[in-house]
């Protein structure tokens, strides 16, 4: 079995946004209060408690304190849970010590079994403007009107989470367990035509068959309004109404930047996949990449690029559609000959038209990479692309006449 998550975008009145975040400021405490009592057990008897320990602590605590009675039972099992597992990783030294959580940073709750039931599944609203939505009730809660835009399988749901992100917007996700045999069985066949990609910083991906997509740069593009945030978040109080009304602000800025750059990823690997059975990407080390950037501007838009994530939603978008990713060898693919395989040595970042000192090949140096990374997977292309051209304006992908983001996808990134 295999966990997929179903995020929706969840509304809810003022009443019930104020229950969530008192419950969320519960919930904080009783993780505190769980590791107040496991330092008091570990200094006591030197010894750390086990998941189903902390649990029945949890429930306890619940019972003697009124104040952790506002949350369901299954929920403040559930933070015991998320104690014991932050533990765990420290103790495999996958992350950093459980420490004591300040109220803005604890965020989610989660309904493991019951205490949730969706209902009054909809559609409103015609043409363009038509949607599904669903009634939630949520245990201790409320209800929330969610925007079902994808089908969810609702009898395979095992878990159920909603979660207040800083900026403000509520996302209900639910997990679901899925077989993953009818993919494996897709996946098994051979793959009729396959495309090379490689990445890079002014273009963001430039395929084997001579196609490629600017980078839209959305960090880089809302910096300024960004650091401005930033330095007024710095002249608040620590937690006063006003800091926490600037952090929000900062945090939609972000998000809305987030956003536009996981939309853009989703749509190509969605274009992608329309086409292609096969994708062929560089196996990078992007954390060595951004520590060897000469300067701040570059490493700023390594980061900017997010190649990592690019990669986890092409990979998504391919697997969910029964075909594969191979991620092959990046080293020297800039500098390798597609035509006779020899390394160019003399080649800089600064040049762009690869030549070849050996045969005499001259291509552009971001379309001789992907070509090369799709010789390495064991795929020879038809032809070699006589010269770039920008993915074609499909408003659905949201691009422009120059591969470039479409105007109305801005706003979002830009405004002030």
């Amino acid at each position: 079995m295999r966990v997929r998550a179903y995020r929706f975008r969840a509304y809810t009145s003022k009443t019930t946004a104020r229950v969530l975040k008192t419950q969320l400021e519960v919930a904080c405490k009783l993780y505190n209060a769980l590791l107040h009592a496991e330092q008091e057990e570990y200094e006591k008897n030197k010894r750390t408690m086990s998941m189903n320990e902390l649990r029945q602590l949890a429930l306890d605590l619940r019972k003697q304190n009124p104040e952790f009675q506002v949350l369901h039972s299954q929920v403040a099992q559930q933070v015991a849970d998320r104690f014991y597992h932050a533990r765990q990783r420290f103790f495999e030294g996958l992350a950093n010590k459980p420490k004591k959580k300040k109220p803005h940073q604890y965020l989610s709750l989660v309904y493991p079994q019951s205490g949730w039931k969706l209902s009054n599944t909809r559609e409103v609203g015609q043409g363009k403007n038509k949607k599904r939505k669903a009634r939630l009730r949520l245990s201790k809660i409320g209800f929330f009107t969610l925007v079902m835009h994808r089908e969810l399988p609702l009898e395979q749901v095992s878990q159920v989470c909603v979660k207040l992100n800083p900026s403000g917007r509520i996302h209900v996700i639910f997990l679901v367990e899925e077989p993953e045999a009818e993919e494996e069985q897709q996946s098994s066949k051979e793959p009729k035509n396959a495309v090379g990609v490689d990445l890079g910083i002014t273009r963001l991906a430039t395929l084997s068959d001579g196609r490629f997509l600017e980078n839209p740069k959305p960090l880089e593009r809302s910096l300024e309004r960004i650091r401005t945030i930033q330095r007024m978040l710095s002249r608040k109080k620590f937690l006063s109404k006003n800091w926490l009304k600037t952090k929000r602000r900062l945090a939609k800025r972000h998000e809305h930047v987030k956003d536009f750059r996981r939309d853009l990823f989703f749509k190509l690997g969605a274009l992608l996949a329309q086409e292609y059975d096969l994708l062929v990407l560089e196996d990078l080390d992007t954390e060595g990449l951004i520590q060897k950037g000469e300067t701040r501007t570059r490493r700023m838009r390594l980061y900017d690029s997010s190649f990592s994530e690019l990669r986890r939603c092409l990979e998504w978008v391919f697997q969910k559609q029964g075909k594969t990713v191979l991620a092959v060898s990046a080293y020297n693919s800039s500098r390798e000959c597609f035509l006779c395989g020899r390394i160019n040595q003399n080649l800089s970042l600064e040049d762009r038209v690869f030549h070849c000192p050996y045969c005499g090949f001259t291509l552009d140096r971001d379309l001789n990479a992907s070509l090369v990374l799709l010789k390495r997977a064991g795929w020879v292309p038809p032809g070699v692309p006589a010269e770039l051209r920008p993915l074609p304006p499909l408003p659905s992908l949201g691009l422009g006449r120059h591969g470039v983001a479409m105007k109305q996808e801005a706003p979002s990134v830009r405004a002030g």
